[in-house]
């Protein structure tokens, strides 16, 4: 086995790879023998058929499978060996390739085309600036978590009358044009939820109705779109607005939610531990949480600003051509190169910041363990499920609940591509000269759009074997 490799570019290069007769001679020779003790073809007896006549009939076939097999096998050796970092997969050189005749040819030349990685020079530091941004827990924001928790946590009465708040129950009947039933119309029993409904008209004449009330429901006027007619009155889905239908609505009862009080049972409901007193110890209370429920959202912008901050530092160059090639040639679905161009530059910031993020993990020795994973499926199970004081019965089912867990590979990913991001936002807390500005909600918002986020992601659509491994190197030197 043989390798060259050229250089073809600052990043590109073409190996040749020789295989020749003793690379793979005893293999297919082995194969071929176990052909031959299987073999049952008449005028034979089993076991017995010449194996020359085995390598008439298979010997190309086996010749083939085997050397396609020591060429992927010997390409990821090489690559190893020689500490190749490449973007996508080898494509074979199609100049360089010529026709192969298994019938006189011993040895074998394969051309290959690489794409090179990039060497990422980019330490954190704190002479790299970010900004992070809080948002205020305005009087307003507080008022209206204040009422959807009263609302969540009050009761169900039925009132005589309806209002725009409620919820009503009824019987609806398809009729026509002579106000008389539909035969095999619909008719059934629904709820009209008055919130739900767009149009103000609409809402009004849901209004001050009682039992026993009948209103005329037109969906080519009652009903703002197609979709609101199919979610709020259930129809079919190739029922559509324009074509029109006729119902009349019979109200059986009326259900409203009215707010819980603001006094100790709620607060301990809402807060069960914290031992809260009075109202303005409530309103605080929620306050915080609150703010703690948007450091998501806070976080997420930092996160996406850091990282386009960081590829920018970076600007690393990358082997376009080839990339565009590869995308091109590996896509299962039909796509010409113009989608592909439209599609590249994200690709290609994608790529970039997978390796920065590589050499960031690796620069700070950052791992993720299997026990890591374990710790935080077993913490979720305890801070969803069970508040209290510690207790055997329950520490033995989250064991259980996390063994589940860890058989789905796909939820065992997730968590790892979850704790590598908790990693990197403290890398980048720690390390980076970090501002941070209190805004309105409003004004996050603006921030965020105008930011244009992009989702950096750990496994991308065109994400390949090789990028696989690579993508998992942290994790296996943990298993």
């Amino acid at each position: 086995m043989n390798f060259t490799r050229e250089n073809t570019g600052d990043l590109t290069a073409t190996i040749r790879m020789e295989i020749s007769a003793q690379d793979y001679e005893g293999s297919v020779n082995k194969t071929l023998k176990d052909y031959q003790h299987k073999a049952n073809l008449p005028g034979f007896r089993p076991g017995k058929v010449p194996v020359g006549l085995i390598r008439k009939m298979y010997g190309k076939a086996v010749m083939a499978e085997e050397i396609n097999k020591i060429m992927g096998e010997s390409i990821t050796k090489y690559l190893k060996d020689e500490n190749l970092e490449i973007l996508g997969n080898p494509l074979p050189n199609r100049e360089k390739n010529s026709d192969i005749n298994f019938d006189l040819q011993q040895t074998f030349e394969f051309y290959f085309d690489l794409g090179l990685a990039p060497k990422v020079d980019l330490t954190l530091s704190d002479a790299m600036k970010a900004e992070r941004y809080t948002i205020k827990v305005d009087d307003e924001m507080l008022n209206r978590y204040l009422e959807e928790t009263t609302r969540r946590n009050g009761i169900s009465i039925h009132p005589d009358i309806s209002s725009e708040e409620d919820m009503i129950t009824g019987e609806l009947v398809e009729i026509d044009q002579s106000e008389q039933p539909v035969e095999n119309g619909i008719k059934k029993d629904t709820f009209l939820t008055l919130n739900q409904i767009s149009l103000e008209d609409s809402r009004k004449q849901l209004t001050g109705l009682i039992k026993e009330d009948k209103i005329r429901i037109d969906t080519t006027t009652f009903f703002a779109n197609n979709d609101e007619v199919i979610k709020i009155l259930g129809l079919p889905k190739e029922k559509t607005r324009e074509e029109g239908q006729l119902f009349d609505f019979i109200v059986s009862d009326i259900h409203r939610i009215e707010a819980a009080p603001l006094d100790k049972v709620l607060f301990d409901k809402v807060f069960p531990g914290k031992n809260i007193e009075t109202e303005e110890q409530f309103k605080e209370e929620i306050r915080i949480n609150i703010g703690k429920n948007l450091e998501g959202e806070t976080d997420k912008l930092f996160f996406n600003q850091v990282t386009l901050m960081l590829v920018k530092e970076a600007n690393l160059r990358l082997p376009d051509d080839f990339l565009v090639r590869w995308l091109l040639e590996n896509r299962k679905e039909k796509i010409t190169p113009a989608d592909i161009l439209n599609e590249y530059a994200s690709f290609a910031n994608s790529t970039r910041w997978q390796l920065i993020e590589n050499k960031i993990l690796s620069d700070n020795q950052v791992k993720v363990s299997e026990d890591d994973v374990k710790a935080y499926i077993k913490s979720y199970f305890s801070h969803q499920l069970y508040m209290g004081q510690d207790n055997p019965e329950m520490e033995e089912k989250f064991e259980s609940l996390t063994d589940a867990v860890m058989k789905d590979e796909k939820q065992v990913d997730k968590i790892y591509e979850e704790l590598y991001h908790l990693r990197l936002m403290e890398l980048f807390r720690n390390n980076l000269n970090v501002t941070t500005t209190e805004v309105s909600y409003e004004e996050f918002i603006k921030l965020a759009s105008a930011n244009h986020p992009h989702e950096h992601e750990h496994e991308h659509e065109h994400e390949d074997e090789h990028e696989q491994e690579h993508k998992h190197e942290h994790e296996d030197e943990n298993s």
